[in-house]
């Protein structure tokens, strides 16, 4: 005897009706009896009689309604026992993530994922990631914004750099390297909005000032507009790893080139969970891993 026959007789007899019982289950009803007449013939009994109004369970067939009953009960009882277990096994990490990086870091939650199918990660975007950790509201930050508390333990995982995305058809399209100096000349600037103060900064010390044409919180915009002709854009090198576009050309910059150096975050503290600390070792592990990869391959 199958499972699915057992459940097929045991629609039939809370149905009353063979009809009924198809409808239910969502199969034929040649099906349907077919199943029915193999366990009849298996213990070679008739399960019903059948009347007019449908079927009636013989008392043979009540023997087995009963103990059918009793195995389907036991197997639920295994189902959500098995589900307890899963459940209770299964632990969160929550991460703070400066929306910047999230493009970058997203192969490592994946591979972090398959590892650890157990452990669920919660990413959350977020600028002011610190207060974040300060306040538990997450477990581990990840900021490219400097350290104040004490209490915050930040480990560097790898720096940023700014390179810049222009047309094919661009007066520049025939570079691969120019000074960052040579921004001065150029009309037609746009970045995002959370770089312009790093930008500011890196012109100051340079002696100049770049006014931006475009500002957006939105690197997808930037890449768009960079596609349409209308100017060149400054996005972090990583933001643009994953870009196979014949119509753009990525042109980085040499001597004083805006950068800044990505951190995780915890909270310094003997209570910090075993999955959390799993997640940081894993972290350095993989960008130590990339980082390698880069080098010998010569970017």
């Amino acid at each position: 005897m199958e499972l699915r026959q057992l459940e097929y007789f045991i629609h039939v007899c809370q149905s009353g009706s063979l009809t009924k019982a198809k409808e239910e289950l969502g199969v034929t009803q040649p099906t349907l009896s077919q199943q029915i007449r193999v366990l009849e013939d298996e213990y070679n009994i008739q399960l019903f009689n059948r009347v007019s109004r449908g079927v009636e369970v013989t008392e043979a067939g009540e023997i087995l309604l009963n103990k059918g009953n009793a195995i389907m009960n036991l197997l639920e009882e295994a189902r959500n026992e098995i589900n307890g277990r899963n459940n209770k096994s299964r632990e969160t990490i929550s991460i703070g993530c400066c929306p910047a990086e999230l493009e970058y870091l997203a192969p490592y939650f994946i591979r972090f994922h398959q590892k650890y199918p157990n452990i669920l990660l919660k990413i959350i975007d977020a600028e002011d990631v610190e207060n974040k950790v300060l306040k538990h509201e997450v477990d581990i930050g990840i900021t490219a914004y400097p350290i104040s508390e004490p209490s915050v333990i930040s480990t560097h995982l790898y720096r940023q750099e700014m390179v810049l995305l222009i047309h094919s058809e661009h007066p520049l399209a025939d570079k691969s390297l120019i000074p960052f100096r040579s921004l001065k000349q150029m009309k037609s600037i746009m970045f995002l909005e959370k770089n312009k103060s790093l930008i500011d900064i890196y012109c100051f010390s340079c002696g100049f000032n770049l006014k931006s044409t475009i500002e957006t919180s939105s690197t997808s915009v930037l890449i768009h507009w960079v596609r349409q002709g209308l100017g060149a854009a400054l996005i972090p090198a990583s933001s643009l790893e994953s870009l196979r576009d014949d119509s753009l050309r990525i042109v980085k910059l040499e001597g004083h080139i805006p950068c800044w150096d990505i951190s995780l975050l915890h909270l310094n503290s003997v209570t910090t969970s075993l999955t959390s600390r799993i997640f940081i070792q894993e972290m350095e592990s993989y960008v130590s891993d990339v980082e390698v990869s880069l080098s010998c391959s010569g970017n």
